[in-house]
């Protein structure tokens, strides 16, 4: 990728002229102090060097792969050993010669040797376990070592790592999150939705420092997560098969606790404003959890189907709710990415719950043709309030 803070620059720079903020001369000053370098990738020994590394990596593949029986496991795991140093070695260095960047990529790469490594014990010394296991342990040892570099894409790495053992751990019915969410058929979205909180949580608390990365992608998965739970609860309003179970998750219920403490800790973290606007913030969170644990215990209790219908109703309000609250306190605080998925899940949102409630209404091609019309008067109004908002959020910052 090419110079981005030389071409900004110079598209400010004309900007800057053309308000009269500065002179011609003084912007040809300012280019030719800060001269915009060509992409790294145009150089042809750049080009012939990956070719040819590409090359080589693949023969040795090859002859890897053909001979994989034969070859002793030491040599397999030293082998792998020795790549995982030299990516996090080679890593480590380029940071301290000023290309984060490229040694970021070689962590990465450094941190994906070692779940291949943990994998190849496996195969190796035939382990029994979980399909999940191998995943706890990536990221139980990959954490660490991200927050004591500090790595940030080691962090992504690794966090990516939780929501993939999360996720595996929930399809495996003999493990504990697993034999949980079939207790019951809302418990799976419940566990999700949970889930998300405990993830946003914990983006929230990394705050706008040296983390901040960290925060913005764990703050992305964990609304993904709750506001796809929620959206998947509305639904059980036609269930009536699915609730009586009386069944008691006390999995779940942890986990309704591991959010509530992520949230109470996120409030100390989240920016600085007034106090009811934080508390406001903070109040939105909690009536979501409060809606969970509600559903958990008329579940537990066995509660009548009305219950759950009336449940289901307060589910589409809290969704749509919260995804505004959500997009409110993105262009307050200048977090553009809750209100970009306040806005899809708003119209995530109002698409399912159209499609839900006129779908067995209409013939086919009415249904199609209606909803189509639908979908783009939603968006479009829902693009212009976007903008709005992430305008609003570019005017705070500047300001």
């Amino acid at each position: 990728m090419a110079d981005r803070f030389a071409s900004r620059l110079a598209a400010e720079i004309r900007n800057w002229v053309g308000d009269n903020l500065i002179s011609a001369a003084q912007g040809e000053q300012i280019l030719a102090r800060y001269p915009a370098d060509a992409a790294w990738f145009s150089r042809p020994i750049v080009l012939f060097s990956l070719i040819g590394g590409a090359l080589i990596a693949s023969g040795i593949a090859l002859v890897v792969s053909h001979n994989w029986e034969g070859i002793h496991r030491w040599v397999k795991l030293g082998g792998v050993v020795v790549l995982m140093g030299i990516a996090h070695w080679s890593g480590l260095a380029l940071r301290d010669r000023d290309h984060p960047r490229l040694g970021d990529g070689l962590l990465v790469i450094g941190g994906s040797l070692l779940l291949i490594g943990i994998a190849l014990i496996g195969q190796i010394y035939n382990l029994s376990g979980h399909p999940s296991d191998p995943w706890l342990l990536w990221w139980v040892l990959l954490l660490p070592a991200a927050y004591a570099l500090p790595s940030m894409a080691l962090g992504g790495l690794g966090f990516l790592g939780v929501a993939a053992w999360f996720g595996l751990a929930s399809e495996d019915p003999t493990t504990l999150l697993g034999k949980a969410v079939r207790l019951n058929d809302l418990f799976f979205p419940m566990a999700f939705a949970t889930g998300g909180m405990v993830f946003f949580g914990l983006g929230v608390i990394h705050g706008d420092g040296e983390y901040r990365r960290l925060r913005q992608l764990l703050e992305q998965l964990g609304l993904m997560a709750l506001f796809g739970g929620l959206l998947t609860l509305g639904f059980s309003w036609r269930k009536e098969d699915a609730t009586h179970s009386g069944a008691v998750s006390f999995t779940l219920l942890a986990l309704l606790a591991l959010a509530l403490l992520a949230v109470a800790v996120a409030t100390y973290r989240l920016p600085q404003d007034l106090l009811p606007n934080r508390l406001g913030f903070l109040a939105v969170l909690l009536v979501l959890l409060l809606y969970l644990f509600a559903l958990k215990v008329a579940i537990g209790f066995g509660a009548p189907w009305q219950v759950f219908r009336t449940l289901a109703f307060l589910n589409w309000f809290l969704l749509f709710a919260a995804c505004l609250a959500i997009i409110l306190y993105g262009a307050r605080w200048d977090r553009r990415s809750w209100i970009n998925w306040g806005v899809v899940f708003i119209g995530v949102h109002a698409i399912a719950r159209y499609i839900d409630l006129f779908g067995g209404m209409l013939q086919t091609s009415v249904l199609f043709f209606s909803a189509g019309v639908f979908v783009l008067l939603l968006g479009w109004g829902l693009e212009r309030m976007r903008r709005r908002m992430t305008a609003q959020a570019t005017a705070r910052e500047l300001t």
